[in-house]
C-alpha cells in the first residue's frame, strides 16, 4: 500500500511539474517586457475569474468524477476526452469496490483561462488511501472537468495491465 502512495506521489509530481514548466525568452526589449507584463496580468486576472466563478464547478466535477456511485455518463461528461475513457469507467463501474470511492478537495488554483491545479484527497470507504494529491482540471467546451493527465496517473497506479486510449 505505501509503494502504491509513494508511486502515485511521484507520478503527480512528475505530471504537475511537466505541465507548469514553460518557455522563457532572453529577449530583454520593451515590447517584450510589455508582453510579459500583459500575459501576467491576464493569469492574473484568469485566476481571480476562477476564484469567483470556477472553484465551485471544479470542485463540484472532482467530488462527481470520483464518486464510484455517479453513473458512467455523468462521469464521462466529468473528464477530459470522456468519451475516450468511457470503456474504462464501464469497467470501473462494475467493480463493486470502486463504488466505495469518493474524493475531497482541499484546493483549487488557477493557472490560465483554461487550467487549474487542485490538491485533493482519494478515499475509500471514507478512508483516505491517497492524501493531498495534486491534479489538473481543465476548461473544455465551456465546462471545467477533471484532466485527462490526472485520471491517467490514477489509472497507472492502480496497474493491473495497460492503459486506456487517451493515456
Amino acid at each position: 500500500m505505501r509503494v502504491s502512495k509513494a508511486l502515485a506521489a511521484c507520478s503527480f509530481v512528475a505530471i504537475l511539474a511537466a505541465s507548469v514548466t514553460g518557455c522563457s525568452s532572453d529577449d530583454s526589449d520593451d515590447s517584450a517586457s510589455s508582453e510579459t507584463t500583459t500575459s501576467a496580468a491576464a493569469t492574473t486576472t484568469a485566476a481571480a475569474e476562477l476564484d469567483a466563478a470556477g472553484k465551485q464547478e471544479i470542485t463540484d466535477a472532482y467530488v462527481t468524477f470520483f464518486n464510484g456511485t455517479s453513473p458512467v455518463d455523468v462521469r464521462v461528461g466529468l473528464v477530459e476526452n470522456g468519451d475516450t475513457f468511457r470503456p474504462a469507467l464501464e469497467g470501473m463501474a462494475a467493480d463493486p469496490r470502486a463504488s466505495a470511492t469518493t474524493v475531497t478537495v482541499a484546493a483549487v488554483e488557477g493557472v490560465d483561462e483554461t487550467n487549474a491545479n487542485v490538491t485533493y484527497t482519494l478515499l475509500m470507504g471514507g478512508t483516505p488511501v491517497m492524501p493531498d494529491q495534486g491534479g489538473q482540471a481543465v476548461n473544455q467546451d465551456g465546462t471545467w472537468k477533471v484532466a485527462a493527465a490526472t485520471f491517467c496517473a490514477l489509472l497507472s497506479v492502480q496497474g493491473g495491465g495497460t492503459l486506456p486510449p487517451g493515456c
